[in-house]
Parts: C-alpha cells; sequence; structure tokens
C-alpha cells in the first residue's frame, strides 16, 4: 500500500470519527419541521410533523419526548408540539444556514429545486465554521 492510499485511509478514518451522528441529524430534521409548521400555522401538531417528514405518528411522539427531555420543545397531549426558547434559537441557526446554501448553490447554477433538496442534506454536515468561511466566500464574489 503507497503512502497516498494510507493518508486517503486516515482522511477517511478521521472524517467518519468527526461527522455528526445522524441522530443529531434527526434531531435536526424534527426541530427544523416543528419551526416551519409553527411559522406557517401558529403551532405543530405531531400529525402534521409526520406528515411533513413522512413518519409514523408513533415514531414522532417518541422523538417529540425525546426532543422534550433535552429542553428542545413542550408537547402538550391533544394540543401538539411547540419549540422553547432554545429549540426556536437552535432551529433559527439551521433555518438560516439552509437559506444561505440553498442561494450558494443557485449562484453556483443549481436550479432551485434541486438547491432546496441539496441544502436541506448539507445544511446538517457542514460545520458552522466551514458554512461562515463559505459565506465569506460568497459576500466577497459578490463584493459585500
Amino acid at each position: 500500500m503507497s503512502s497516498r492510499d494510507t493518508s486517503r485511509i486516515e482522511l477517511l478514518r478521521r472524517a467518519h470519527r468527526g461527522r455528526r451522528s445522524l441522530s443529531t441529524v434527526s434531531e435536526e430534521d424534527y426541530i427544523e419541521a416543528i419551526y416551519e409548521i409553527e411559522r406557517a400555522y401558529g403551532y405543530a401538531r405531531l400529525t402534521d410533523v409526520s406528515r411533513v417528514l413522512g413518519l409514523r405518528p408513533s415514531t414522532v411522539l417518541s422523538m417529540v419526548k425525546r426532543l422534550e427531555d433535552k429542553g428542545l420543545v413542550e408537547y402538550m397531549r391533544y394540543r401538539g408540539v411547540r419549540l422553547t426558547p432554545q429549540g426556536r434559537e437552535r432551529a433559527q441557526r439551521i433555518a438560516e444556514s439552509h437559506e444561505f446554501i440553498r442561494k450558494f448553490l443557485i449562484a453556483l447554477g443549481v436550479d432551485e429545486e434541486r438547491a432546496n433538496i441539496e441544502a436541506e442534506l448539507i445544511e446538517h454536515f457542514l460545520s458552522p465554521e466551514t458554512i461562515e468561511r463559505l459565506r465569506r466566500f460568497y459576500d466577497s464574489c459578490r463584493g459585500d
């Protein structure tokens, strides 16, 4: 095995060790869905979250209870779920990252629908530092 092969293997190992857990990504999907539903309707029902994420209501309820234990949402039986101030702050950061990445991809020539889908995927895996560097690069290209 060449040193190039072993260095690639080492990079792969470090990338997988440093990546965010899928449970964190899943939590962010729920928080983002609840945030958008609340913005649209003023409240979020489990059935709304279930429909948006394409999951069974029982699955949604399990995650909502985990998010409640972490202080990110408040769940009221028969009334729905809403973000706590901590959950709302996290949701706003996710939404801002998504919107920036979407705009960045569109500036690169990616069509809007594809940019929106890919921003949804990318937003969970880039660090805030990397997103900020991309934002500075984007602004410098635009002359801001």
